[in-house]
């Protein structure tokens, strides 16, 4: 009877044996899969650091293959998609990391900027609210900011001046969000409150041309001659990309005595 219970217990040792090389085997071509993928998430990355969209964009394509339900690398993919103004499969990739992930904010908030480009104000204010609406998200003050753009351009006014204070609230030294707040309080002719936001934003950002020439254009239409050529000038000092330059010269012309 013994000799015959033996051999039984050695198959169903090797039988066990055998499954636990398989599921080692398994377990090793997963972790295989999850370094590959990581490299060319890495490189991918990196390309798109460097402003090489294209090249970022394939070796992103090579990472989901290798990780297909990783939402991290979706979301690269997403945002490789909006650069190349591929905005249709930047929404679709954003959406399968949401799809992955629920409360993935930046994802969320990283869509409502896509819907920001597209001028689809209530879906991009949708999105904000969503990535707001999780507690452990870690830049809050994008989303409020983003938001506030979102209801400025909807003309909702004190919707917008909330978010950015919110965002200021949540990041003091968010000089965009300071920015943008400067320029609603523009748009509601609160002039002085205009002013010490530009001021804000001058202070956490000084080397950016934006906030001095709102400001110097502001001065212009309250007639301050002197505090309007002080900022233009400035803008045209710091502006490398010739974006304000050409206006503030033309203001410049009509001011100086």
């Amino acid at each position: 009877m013994i000799m015959k219970i033996l051999p039984m217990k050695k198959k169903i040792a090797i039988m066990l044996i055998s499954i636990c090389f398989a599921l080692a085997g398994c377990a090793g071509d997963k972790s295989l899969k999850k370094r590959q993928a990581q490299a060319k998430q890495d490189l991918g990355k990196s390309f798109l650091a460097q402003g090489d969209f294209p090249a970022g964009l394939n070796e992103l394509l090579k990472a989901v293959e290798f990780d297909p339900k990783n939402p991290e690398i979706h979301n690269e993919l997403a945002l490789a998609y909006r650069e190349m103004e591929m905005h249709n499969q930047a929404i679709d990739y954003f959406n399968r990391a949401i799809i992955l992930r629920p409360d993935f904010s930046e994802a969320y908030n990283n869509l409502g900027t896509v819907y920001l480009i597209l001028e689809k104000w209530d879906l991009a204010i949708k999105c904000f609210k969503s990535a707001l609406s999780n507690n452990l998200y870690p830049t809050p003050h994008f989303a409020c900011n983003n938001l506030g753009y979102a209801y400025y351009k909807k003309d909702e006014f004190e919707k917008a001046i909330e978010s950015y204070q919110k965002a200021i609230q949540l990041q003091p030294s968010f000089s965009r969000a300071h920015h943008n707040l400067g320029i609603t309080y523009e748009a509601v002719n609160e002039w002085d409150k205009a002013i010490e936001s530009y001021n804000e934003s001058i202070k956490y950002a000084p080397e950016n041309p934006a906030s001095h020439f709102n400001l110097g254009k502001l001065y212009v239409k309250m007639d301050k001659t002197s505090l309007a050529m002080k900022e233009l000038e400035e803008t045209i000092r710091l502006d490398k990309d010739n974006a304000f330059t050409p206006e503030a010269r033309q203001l410049l012309y009509k001011i100086v005595p």
